[in-house]
């Protein structure tokens, strides 16, 4: 049985997001998969990285969100980007989390940073003017979490989407994609 944990990375909790999130749940709980969920909206903890030489303890919302994260054997993260980046909150959450030498103390809790065997699919969801950018450039907002985090952390495959401006869900846009993610979630890609 599929163990997903979905982080949610929207700091605006926004209904659409939401909307996405539950639709890929639906089609992971169809495929007999067990479904946890972070919202980093709702953690508490310190999203400035510390210094090298100054290791912060963990917070317990980092600490939850480290054991949903080794208990899961795939990871999905929604992201809205704005204007081109994520927010800083969202940042820290995979510094504080998956970076090595920040949360991950050898021998203290049993944490590590190897994340080896697990797959993840990360969706982009852009805001207009991102989506506009995006139309012209087709720079992927989603390397620097694919790359430079899960991938170090022996994260793979990173499957990405990119959704474009979603400004109502009754739209047929819109209603491809959610289509597309309950398919996703059902075959937990």
């Amino acid at each position: 049985m599929k163990q997903v944990v979905i982080i949610n990375a929207d700091n605006n909790k926004g209904e659409i997001t939401q909307t996405l999130i539950d639709i890929y749940r639906k089609g992971a709980e169809s495929a007999q998969a067990i479904v946890k969920e972070i919202v980093i909206a709702n953690l508490k903890f310190n999203p400035n990285q510390q210094l090298p030489d100054r290791i912060a303890d963990i917070e317990p919302d980092l600490a939850d969100a480290v054991k949903k994260l080794k208990w899961a054997s795939h990871i999905v993260v929604f992201c809205p980007v704005f204007k081109q980046s994520i927010n800083f909150k969202i940042k820290g959450f995979f510094d504080r989390v998956f970076l090595p030498h920040r949360v991950f103390v050898s021998g203290k809790d049993n944490f590590d940073s190897d994340f080896y065997g697990r797959s993840a699919r990360i969706i982009s969801i852009l805001d207009e003017e991102a989506w506009k950018d995006w139309r012209t450039t087709q720079k992927a907002t989603y390397l620097s979490i694919k790359r430079s985090v899960l991938a170090k952390r022996n994260i793979n495959p990173v499957h990405t989407s990119t959704i474009g401006y979603l400004y109502s869900i009754e739209n047929e846009y819109a209603q491809k994609w959610l289509n597309k993610l309950f398919n996703f979630g059902k075959k937990l890609s």
